[in-house]
Formats: structure tokens, C-alpha cells, sequence
């Protein structure tokens, strides 16, 4: 026995119906307001990438909060006279690489008997730098510290603090979002304007 066409056809539209997998309407306009991750005007833009929108901007405010998270920690240690051995913020705020990297320059700061004393760390901007994501990492920030305010003594020398910019990599972990990579461009800088 043979089906009628337009018996198939509402079959088909009732089976994509429900599996949710429909076309757009060509006559719809947005509805919702997306801003690019990079900074830019904010443009119309549907559900779907609002959506996904929505979860970058979550995504990105985690990075944020783990990045302040890290600089407190890494002005703290500065101010103790560094560290040789991971402490829980640090362990809670970095993996692989920038973890490495950091407890080798807190350990120098520790052998030379360095301190960070007077003034603070003060982050002067914060802000994503999607096209600096490389592959592993899921998001990353470029920050401008100012630690001209503050003084670096050792047992040999002491000299005042500096501007330095670096981009941070962030990566997800089966404990959450960590550093995972650091770019430094310290010297390079003489201003965070």
C-alpha cells in the first residue's frame, strides 16, 4: 500500500518538529544584542550565538577572577620574599607552564633574598585578547601591571618596580579554569595607557 505525499510530507515535518532541528524563519529579524569578545559595537544577533555569547562572557569573567586572584597571590609571595614550593593559591590559580615559570622566579626572589616593599601591584586594565588564544587554552587577557610604586630590596641592591604587559593563557582543568601560559613583554612598556 502506498502513502500519500502529503501524508509523508507531515510525518517529516512533525518528526523535525520535535527533534527541534527546524529552518529559520528568512523573515526573522534579531532579537537579541551580541558584543564581539575583542571590544567593537554591539550588533543584532539570534538566540543561538547570544547563547553562546552568553557563555564566553561567563567564561571570560572566571578568567578575570582567577587572573586578580593570581596577581593578589604573586604580590603576597613578592612581599614574603618568594616561596620554593607551589602554595595553594598558587596551585588553585596556575597549571603546567605558568606554573613552572612562577615558582622558578619565586624561588630566585627567594634565594636572593628579594621583598617587595611599600607602594602595590596595581592592575591598570584587564581585558580579553581572544586572537592571542593558542591551541589548548580556551581564553585569554592581556594585563598592564604597575608596580612603580614599589620597592625591590635584596641583600645586595634595591631598585623601584616597573610597568610589565603580559597576555595570560587560560585552560581548563578537571579542577577549573587555571593559567596555563604566560607571555611577559616587561621592558618593553612604559606606560599602561
Amino acid at each position: 500500500m502506498a502513502i500519500p505525499k502529503n501524508v509523508a510530507t507531515i510525518a517529516v515535518l512533525i518528526t523535525l518538529t520535535a527533534s527541534g532541528c527546524t529552518q529559520p524563519d528568512p523573515n526573522a529579524k534579531p532579537t537579541y544584542t551580541c558584543t564581539p569578545s575583542d571590544g567593537g559595537t554591539p550588533r543584532p544577533c539570534y538566540k543561538a550565538e547570544y547563547e553562546l555569547q552568553t557563555k564566553e562572557d561567563a567564561l571570560y569573567a572566571e578568567a578575570e577572577a582567577v587572573y586578580r586572584k593570581y596577581i593578589a597571590e604573586d604580590e603576597r609571595i613578592y612581599r614574603a620574599g618568594g616561596v620554593t614550593a607551589a602554595t595553594p593559591t598558587l596551585t588553585a590559580t596556575l597549571t603546567g607552564p605558568a606554573l613552572t615559570q612562577a615558582l622558578d622566579t619565586y624561588r630566585d626572589v627567594a634565594a636572593t633574598s628579594t621583598r617587595a616593599v611599600g607602594g602595590a601591584f596595581k592592575i591598570r586594565y584587564l581585558h580579553r585578547a581572544p586572537q592571542s588564544i593558542r591551541a589548548g587554552s580556551v581564553a585569554a587577557v592581556e594585563a598592564c601591571i604597575d608596580s612603580t610604586s614599589v620597592v625591590f630590596r635584596s641583600t645586595t641592591s634595591n631598585g623601584p618596580g616597573g610597568i610589565g604587559l603580559e597576555r595570560s593563557q587560560f585552560s581548563l582543568t578537571p579542577n577549573g579554569l587555571r593559567i596555563s601560559d604566560f607571555d611577559h613583554f616587561e621592558g618593553t612598556v612604559t606606560s599602561c595607557e
